[in-house]
C-alpha cells in the first residue's frame, strides 16, 4: 500500500496563516501534478469556507468520518480541483458537528487516534494529505498532530509570535509523551515584510534558535491572499505569478526535494 505523507498546519495563535498554508500549499504542490487531500479539523471550518463549501449545507463531514463506525470514508470527500498534469485538490470539510463530538472524543478511550485511524481508508488515493488543525489546544490537536508525519508551523516574523511558537511546542511535547512518539515539525515563516527591521529580526532569531526546523523559504506578505479568500479560491489557482504564490511553490519545492534526496521532515530547533 502506498502511504501518503500527511502534515498538519498547527499554532494556538490565530492569524499567523495557518489555513492559506494548508491552502495554498496544497494547491502548490497539485501544479507539480501531485493528489492533495485537504482536511478541515476546525470547528470554525475557514478551509471549508475559503474553498466555497457552505458548512451548514453539508451532508457529511469530517466529524462523520472520525466517528462513524459504519460510515463509507469516501463520502466525506469533495472533489475540487482537477488539473490536467493529473494534480488534484479534495477536501474533507468541516462544520459545527465537529466541535460536538470533541467531548465523545476525549473520553474514548483512544480517542485521539481515530482520525489517524481513518486516513488509512485514503493512503492509495493520494500523494499528500494536509490537516488543517484547531487552534485550540484539544483532542482535535491531539487527532492532527498524531495523523501527521510533520508539523508545519506558520510564524508571522515578529517577536509577539515567539510565545505562540514556544506555547505549540510544549503543546506537541505533551503529546508525544501522551502518545509515546515523536514528533517532527518544521517553522514556516509567514508574512515577511523586508521593509521592515523588525521583520528582519525576527527572521534571524527564528532561523538561529530553530536551525535545521525550519524552512528554507519564507511567505512574504501579500495582499493577493486577501483577493483569493474573497474569491474562495486558492492564491495559486488565481494567480499563479503573485509573489504568494511563488512563494508556497518554493516551499512545495522545498518538500518535493526533501524526498527526492531522502529527506522526510526536519526535527528540533537543537539538531
Amino acid at each position: 500500500m502506498k502511504t501518503p505523507y500527511i502534515f498538519a498546519t498547527a499554532n494556538q495563535k490565530g492569524g499567523v496563516g495557518k489555513t492559506t498554508t494548508a491552502i495554498t500549499l496544497g494547491s502548490s504542490l497539485s501544479i507539480f501534478g501531485y493528489r492533495v487531500l485537504l482536511i478541515d479539523l476546525d470547528p470554525q471550518a475557514s478551509l471549508t469556507n475559503h474553498l466555497a463549501v457552505e458548512p451548514e449545507k453539508l451532508e457529511y463531514s469530517v466529524a462523520n468520518l472520525i466517528i462513524s463506525g459504519s460510515f463509507n470514508p469516501s463520502e466525506a470527500v469533495i472533489n475540487k480541483y482537477r488539473l490536467k498534469n493529473g494534480g488534484c485538490i479534495d477536501l474533507i470539510p468541516s462544520n459545527i458537528n465537529l466541535a460536538r463530538i470533541e467531548a465523545e472524543l476525549s473520553v474514548s478511550t483512544g480517542g485521539g487516534l481515530k482520525l489517524k485511524e481513518k486516513l488509512k481508508f485514503f493512503y492509495d488515493n493520494y500523494d499528500y494529505i494536509i490537516i488543517d488543525s484547531s487552534p485550540a489546544l484539544s483532542v482535535l490537536l491531539i487527532s492532527a498532530v498524531a495523523a501527521s508525519d510533520e508539523v508545519i508551523i506558520p510564524v508571522m516574523s515578529d517577536f509577539l509570535s515567539i510565545r505562540g511558537v514556544d506555547l505549540l511546542l510544549s503543546t506537541i511535547d505533551k503529546i508525544e509523551k501522551a502518545l509515546d512518539s515523536r514528533c517532527t515539525y518544521r517553522l514556516l515563516i509567514t508574512m515577511f515584510d523586508r521593509r521592515t527591521s523588525s521583520s528582519i529580526r525576527s527572521l534571524d532569531y527564528f532561523k538561529n534558535k530553530y536551525k535545521n526546523a525550519h524552512f528554507n523559504s519564507i511567505i512574504n506578505i501579500d495582499t493577493r491572499f486577501r483577493d483569493a479568500s474573497m474569491l474562495r479560491k486558492p492564491l495559486t489557482y488565481i494567480d499563479v505569478h503573485s509573489r504568494g504564490a511563488l512563494d508556497y511553490i518554493n516551499v512545495a519545492r522545498e518538500i518535493i526535494g526533501d524526498f527526492n534526496n531522502g529527506v522526510n521532515g526536519r526535527r528540533t530547533k537543537d539538531e
